[in-house]
């Protein structure tokens, strides 16, 4: 069984197909090729392709509507971005979580109100199931 966790890497192309899949939901190779492909100066075996390596790395998932098959994403959004912060985190050496956590706070410096609001509701809901709260 594979790793959720294990490092996938992605080529440009592959990641603009995957944010297709994210925002466009599920489609055939036609449509890709039409929303990435052809934009782009594509052979739309290119784009058969990218969607096939997405599928190998477990990224998508396929299946057979009619004559064609219909790919999807298999990860969320979210789910994608956590494991490839994880991964990175993991690829720099001697990572201090309190330097860690500076820089994330600068960057979230720049967050509007609800965001912060959300960030400390995360915090507060952390620390009730470190302390066994409600």
């Amino acid at each position: 069984m594979r790793d959720p966790h294990r490092k996938v890497t992605l080529g440009a192309l592959e990641l603009t197909v995957l944010e297709q899949l994210w925002e466009g939901g599920p489609a055939h190779v036609a449509a890709m090729h039409a929303a990435v492909g052809e934009p782009r100066g594509l052979a739309r075996n290119t784009i058969q392709s990218t969607l096939e390596r997405l599928a190998r790395k477990r990224l998508a998932d396929r299946r057979k509507v009619g004559r064609a098959y219909e790919y999807r994403a298999r990860v969320s959004r979210s789910a994608w971005l956590s494991r490839a912060l994880r991964n990175l985190i993991d690829e720099v050496p001697g990572v201090d979580p309190p330097l860690l956590l500076s820089t994330f706070v600068d960057l979230v410096e720049r967050a509007d109100a609800a965001t912060l609001e959300e960030l400390e509701a995360l915090v507060r809901k952390r620390r009730e199931e470190k302390e066994g709260g409600p």
